[in-house]
């Protein structure tokens, strides 16, 4: 059975400082964050990953490195893949950034496509890209994809054909993992959401 994992990025600092970080690659793991990613490889060194992609964002590059090293297998680069981009409220940490934010983000979770981010991108080119890469994968793989939790939690659910069964069930932990089987036609069947049994 071929399969897709895709799987966000360990704790990072940017996380901890609860700084939004969509432009800018910068933002290395913490301490724990490294840990939860050796963990995730441990726990994937047995289910056959043939290829490991990864988002351009240091946090996701380095968790990707650290299972690559486990899995003895090249990690590359995937801009599709990569964070929501949120423009102007790039580095921003105030209250208020996160409030306009978060009013832009539950469109996307609705599929507004045409919402956007000031001097960033719209749900509709995030939801393109993102799909590209899935689109890409061959059925001689099994990939990993190491990406980030907003761009994956507003995405995937609408890729799914078992959606209804994720409603409510939108949040995506560090170092947790999607699990995807192709149905065809660029769907998936979701076998598991958020799965952090290695943890």
């Amino acid at each position: 059975m071929q399969l897709i994992y895709v799987m966000r990025h360990g704790e990072s600092t940017v996380n901890v400082q609860r700084i939004l970080t969509c432009r800018n690659p910068e933002g290395d793991l913490t301490d724990l964050g490294r840990e939860q990613a050796a963990k995730a490889a441990a726990w994937l060194a047995d289910k056959g990953i043939t290829t490991i992609y990864h988002s351009p964002f240091h946090r996701a590059q380095q968790t990707a490195q650290i299972v690559g090293e486990k899995l003895g297998l090249p990690v590359s680069p995937d801009d599709d893949v990569a964070e929501i981009n949120c423009g102007d409220f790039q580095g921003r940490s105030d209250e208020e950034a996160w409030k306009a934010f978060h009013a832009i983000f539950d469109r996307w979770y609705l599929r507004d496509w045409e919402a956007a981010f000031p001097g960033g991108e719209t749900y509709r080119e995030a939801f393109d890209r993102y799909t590209r890469a899935l689109a890409r994968v061959r059925p001689d793989q099994t990939v990993l994809f190491v990406t980030h939790g907003g761009i994956s939690t507003t995405v995937v659910p609408y890729i799914c054909v078992n959606a209804a069964a994720l409603q409510g069930q939108r949040s995506l932990g560090n170092t947790g993992l999607i699990i995807l089987e192709p149905y065809g036609d660029g769907r998936f069947i979701c076998r598991a959401w958020d799965s952090t049994e290695h943890l």
